[in-house]
């Protein structure tokens, strides 16, 4: 108690003690500006700390051991022995917190043994230069008795922004929903919907240039790009395929308990299944000429900082629900393509139910208005998005996907992630199930015969 213990070393303590007359916490060290100096002193110095305990894997097992591993980006920027800690709010499998505006360091919660995607692609991602990444500054690893791994913190360069784009987005949709609607003619409302398109337009080059980067030919094993081949192809249609047919289960089983007005919109969608199966069956030929390589993984709205005129993509450590390998696992950078435009699709629908600080919350909507908006907002950032993306692609001397079959093939994995959000909105918020549903039909809507999409 003499020690006047932050309020944060409150919350997390575990528990009250004495010793003689004096009392205090038990709490986690997280809370401590201690424990983070003296991280940053272990990462600079190289410290390996053998871990005290009996192995039981034999006398010839190599130590389990905590490394504090550097990388030389961590040599380049001053950090202040007494500089200010500012943690951040807490988050669901890590915590973290700044260090004197120089670097953020993340102590993981949910731990798991083997390469963390993050670690690895920060690494690699920093030393090649890709500059819209926060650099990999070091990482905090334990090592068992048969050599295994287990990421417990990292450390990151430090990057100014002003947000998430996920809470940028909604506060410009609020904006320009208000805009549109005392807008008097046509092209005051086209200009309220095109003051997204500097955003969108960054985003599409950025993530471009983050998929040419990791599609360079390489002998890190892990990083090589892995050529489609016709067994290749077959297996990530399958996965397509696997998703999309759960997806129709799942749309049988909600039918029977929705209302009205959501019962016609399942069956639209369910109206579209002989097309939609047989399409899927033609597929494989999409991927003719692609390549798997590593990819961001999870990517939305909230894995992106605004940072002035342009944006910082951050967290690759993929799904948290899956498993290391699976994150790990090379797959087409469309797929990060099509996470994106269904974020855009999720922001408009937030925005349209007047979730807090949003357009409808603000007094837009109470007619067609923002109805109108939204739809339009939707259409213009997705394009934009798409052909800045498009641009990067074209130009890249190891194409990912053939410039031909771009669109078709973002078109099947759009598909597969608006099943996967029908899935995961009946499971665990039956109320939203309506925006992937009703995003779905959006994506089928004039959907091309096979013959016409599949060459």
């Amino acid at each position: 108690d003499r020690e006047q213990p932050s309020v944060l070393a409150e919350q997390l303590a575990l528990a009250r003690v004495r010793h003689g007359r004096e009392v205090g916490y038990l709490t986690d060290g997280f809370a401590l500006k201690s424990l983070t100096r003296t991280m940053l002193a272990a990462l600079r110095d190289g410290t390996v700390l053998a871990i005290d305990g009996e192995s039981h894997a034999g006398a010839d097992a190599a130590p389990e051991q905590i490394r504090f591993c550097a990388t030389p980006a961590l040599a380049a920027v001053a950090i202040p022995d007494d500089a200010e800690i500012r943690w951040l709010s807490a988050e669901q499998s890590n915590s973290s917190l700044i260090v004197g505006d120089k670097a953020v360091f993340k102590l993981l919660r949910r731990v798991s043994a083997g390469i963390n995607p993050e670690i690895e692609i920060g690494e690699r991602l920093t030393r090649i230069g890709y500059a819209n990444a926060a650099p990999l500054l070091g990482h905090v690893t334990r090592t068992d008795a048969q050599g295994g791994e287990t990421t417990l913190a990292l450390l990151q360069g430090f990057v100014r922004n002003q947000g998430d784009a996920w809470r940028w987005t909604l506060d410009h949709l609020a904006r320009g929903a208000e805009e549109y609607a005392a807008a008097q003619d046509e092209a005051a409302r086209d200009e309220s919907v095109a003051g997204y398109d500097a955003f969108a337009e960054v985003v599409g080059r950025r993530l471009a240039e983050l998929h040419d980067v990791l599609a360079r030919p390489t002998d890190a094993a892990a990083f090589a790009p892995q050529p489609v081949d016709a067994a290749a192809a077959q297996r990530v249609v399958a996965g397509v395929e696997h998703e999309v047919q759960a997806m129709w289960e799942t749309l049988a089983a909600h039918r029977d308990v929705s209302e009205d007005g959501e019962r016609a919109a399942v069956d639209a969608l369910l109206a579209q299944r002989p097309r939609l199966d047989a399409w899927l069956r033609q597929a494989p030929a999409l991927l003719n000429d692609a390549l798997l390589t590593r990819v961001h993984g999870d990517f939305h709205l909230g894995q992106i900082l605004v940072a002035f005129d342009d944006v910082v993509l951050i967290d690759f450590e993929g799904e948290p629900a899956k498993s290391l390998d699976e994150r790990r696992a090379k797959a087409s950078p469309l797929r990060d393509v099509a996470g994106f435009l269904r974020s855009l699709d999720y922001a408009s629908e937030v925005s349209a139910r007047g979730e807090e600080g949003t357009a409808a919350r603000a007094g837009v909507g109470l007619d067609s208005a923002l109805d109108a908006f939204l739809s339009a907002f939707r259409r213009r950032a997705s394009a934009t998005f798409l052909s800045a993306y498009r641009k990067v692609l074209d130009a890249s001397p190891h194409p990912w996907v053939a410039p031909a079959a771009f669109e078709a093939t973002t078109l099947l994995f759009l598909i597969e992630k608006a099943s996967y959000e029908i899935r995961y909105e009946a499971a665990n918020r039956p109320a939203w199930i309506m925006v992937p549903i009703q995003g779905l039909l959006r994506i089928l809507d004039g959907f091309p015969a096979p013959e016409e999409s599949i060459r």
